[in-house]
This record gives structure tokens, C-alpha cells and sequence, in this order.
């Protein structure tokens, strides 16, 4: 990460022990590293509802342990491409009931959400103005145009991160979004280990941090900004929607 000039990282969380993990990742690579704390969709889709309150004070009591290091709850969501067939209904029921808890528990913290969302485009919309959330970023950022424009009209305070996807051939709709979205509410992520950016696609099976350097300068070539502004503004970005 250093030698490609990647000098700040949020670890991110995504589930109670890796949750942990990301916090030791921090403390042990110091300054410039946080960590958020939450469980992914696909982490408690098969957990019984009752686990809610006490797996949500586990996470409150590591995040006010460590508020030095914890910058955002999650990662969260929905993810209904990842369900079972036989248990689909079940299993989207309880994510439901495990993204409203986390979107909870952001508020109460005063952090930003890190929002998960595939083939659930409507239901995350509609989570985020039930509970008021005004404040979330949505990772590894998929979809199409028309889903962050809805988001835009809700509040000022979501962001969209874009990941290796966005340096494929294949992501028109991605890289369009890319191109419209106001600069101010663009972040970049590698999603490691997936999604290996494609300048290094050949080179690489396993993503890795660094490799936002790759996801940042394809960004450049969809901009009508200078190269250095969209440096600048993504790293100014980055700083405020987190709070370092």
C-alpha cells in the first residue's frame, strides 16, 4: 500500500470476528488504518432473529472500546443474489431484520453505514428513509444510474464507492454512473480480495489494498475533471465521510 501511495485504509468488518480482526489490523499497522464493526448479509442470513440484541451489544460495547479506530458500522445490507432457493423469503426476512438493527446502531453511534446491496436495489432504498439513515456509503457500487440518482434526492450525506468492477469491459452502467455522479459523493475500494482491478487482472488472482491505485486512475479517464482535482476531491472524500 505504501508503494503505491495508498497511505490510509478502513478495514472493514464483516462479521463479530472478523470485526476483531479488522480492529487488530488497525492497531497493529497504526496510523492511517481504521476499521468498522457489522455483519454481512450473507453472514447472518441462517442466524435466528433472537441473536439480534445480543450480537448488536457486542458490536456497540467493540466499538465504544475503540473509538480511536472504529469509523463506520457494517458491512450491511442485502445481498439476494446469495440466497437459497427453498429459503429465499426466510433468509431475506432475517437480513432485513439484521441491516435495520446495524442501521440502528449507526445512528446511536454517530457513524457512517457501510451499506452492501445486490438485486435489492428498492428494499435498501427503502430501509434508508424508514430509519432515517442520511449518512452510508454504498460499497463495491453495482448498480445502475437510476438507483444512485434516488439515493442523491434523498440525502447529501450518501456516498458510492466503486471497486474493480469498475475497470471492466463489461460495467457500462457502472462506468456511467461513475461519469454522472458529482464528483463530491465518489469514493474508490478494491473489495479485496475480489474483484482484481483489470490492469493487473493477468498478474493477480487475490486483490489486494494497493490496487486502488488502479481503480482510482480509470476513475480519471471518466472524469471531465483534471486528473489531480479528482485525486484531490477523492481523498477529501474519503476523510470526511469517515471523520479522520
Amino acid at each position: 500500500m505504501q508503494a503505491e501511495g495508498v497511505t490510509r485504509s478502513v478495514q472493514i468488518g464483516t462479521g463479530l470476528e472478523k470485526s476483531r480482526v479488522a480492529l487488530d489490523l488497525a492497531r497493529e499497522w497504526g496510523a492511517g488504518t481504521w476499521c468498522t464493526a457489522g455483519i454481512h448479509p450473507t453472514g447472518c442470513q441462517d442466524l435466528p432473529q433472537t441473536s439480534v440484541p445480543e450480537l448488536m451489544a457486542q458490536f456497540e460495547e467493540l466499538v465504544q472500546a475503540n473509538r480511536d479506530k472504529m469509523v463506520g458500522i457494517g458491512e450491511t445490507g442485502f445481498d439476494y443474489f446469495h440466497v437459497t432457493r427453498g429459503k429465499a423469503d426466510e433468509q431475506k426476512r432475517t437480513q432485513r431484520v439484521f441491516f435495520a438493527a446495524q442501521a440502528v446502531l449507526s445512528l446511536r453511534l454517530n457513524l457512517a453505514l457501510i451499506i452492501h446491496t445486490r438485486d435489492a436495489a428498492d428494499d435498501t432504498v427503502a430501509i434508508l428513509k424508514e430509519h432515517g439513515i442520511r449518512r452510508a456509503v454504498i460499497h463495491c457500487y453495482s448498480e445502475s444510474p437510476a438507483f444512485a440518482e434516488r439515493l442523491l434526492d434523498w440525502s447529501d450525506g450518501i456516498y458510492f464507492s466503486f471497486s474493480g468492477i469498475l475497470t471492466y469491459a463489461r460495467s457500462v452502467a457502472v462506468q456511467e454512473t461513475a461519469r454522472r455522479l458529482p464528483l463530491s459523493r465518489i469514493l474508490v475500494e478494491t473489495d479485496a480480495p475480489f474483484l482484481v482491478p483489470q490492469a493487473v487482472r493477468d498478474r493477480f488472482s487475490v486483490n489486494e489494498p494497493a490496487f486502488t491505485r488502479h481503480v482510482l486512475d480509470y476513475l480519471k479517464t471518466l472524469r471531465p475533471e483534471p486528473a489531480e482535482e479528482v485525486e484531490q476531491t477523492i481523498w477529501d472524500n474519503s476523510n470526511r465521510f469517515f471523520g479522520i
